[in-house]
């Protein structure tokens, strides 16, 4: 189980702070939530029933400095991950995202920085839908890197482009 004060990643919503447990009614049952804030909204928080693995399974511990480091400065990031068929390349984004497995949301943002620049360089649009991924993958990303090596976000976000280019 997670400690209260402990940082976590919570699925799309990023880093956020275990702030502690709370009983609610809910359908006629006593269910007891584990109640996160987020790093970044300040007024909001997320309650996840603990009896639900699915809810619980969004949960990640953060990463250490070093193991941060060590996965963005890894070759097997930068392996060509790109999925040419659109509607395909969506689903497994959006999975990717909603995941757990930081390996390969960055293999996703390195192909997704290769494919923009290529775009780019030809004279073509880079697809919206493919820059929303990108965007919300450095949100995830940066969020932890600011966190993890002690920077503020904007400078984790240009830190992260650094790294993977």
């Amino acid at each position: 189980m997670f400690e209260i004060g402990e940082w976590v990643l919570y699925g799309i919503h990023g880093v956020c702070r275990v702030a502690g447990t709370e009983k609610q009614l809910v359908n006629r049952k006593r269910t007891e939530f584990l109640v996160l804030e987020p790093m970044t909204q300040n007024e909001s928080r997320y309650f996840l029933p603990t009896g639900n693995p699915t809810a619980m399974a969004k949960l990640r511990r953060v990463l250490s400095a070093e193991d941060m480091k060590a996965l963005l400065t890894s070759e097997e990031i930068r392996e060509d991950a790109w999925i040419q068929d659109e509607n395909h390349r969506k689903q497994v984004y959006r999975d990717l995202i909603n995941g757990g497995d930081r390996t390969a949301l960055l293999k996703m943002v390195c192909s997704l920085y290769r494919y923009r620049d290529a775009q780019v360089a030809s004279g073509k649009k880079f697809h919206q839908c493919d820059d929303n991924f990108l965007r919300d993958a450095e949100k995830l990303l940066a969020s932890e890197i600011a966190l993890v090596l002690e920077m503020p976000p904007e400078e984790a976000k240009v830190y992260l482009r650094e790294q993977l280019k």
